[in-house]
């Protein structure tokens, strides 16, 4: 069962935490993709805009390539859950 009033109080919280931890890095937007995709899974549904998270997971693993010279393990959200 989807527990509507849950999302409806943590997602805001969740878009607020990606928009900082894409301005730390690689391994700041890897710790808050984990939280939030376990989060949903509690939930019991991924919101419309999931790709988002995906698409910033992506992204700050290519950047953590180009810098560090290697590309990390996780760089989408199925392997979180």
């Amino acid at each position: 069962m989807i527990d509507y009033e849950r999302m409806k109080r943590v997602f805001p919280k969740q878009k607020a935490a990606l928009t900082r931890a894409k301005k730390k890095g690689y391994a700041a937007v890897l710790a808050t993709c984990t939280a939030t995709v376990q989060e949903w899974d509690a939930i019991g549904a991924w919101p419309d805009d999931w790709a988002t998270w995906n698409i910033a997971l992506s992204d700050a693993a290519y950047a953590q390539a180009r810098t560090a010279g290697e590309w990390p393990e996780v760089t989408r959200l199925e392997q979180l859950s």
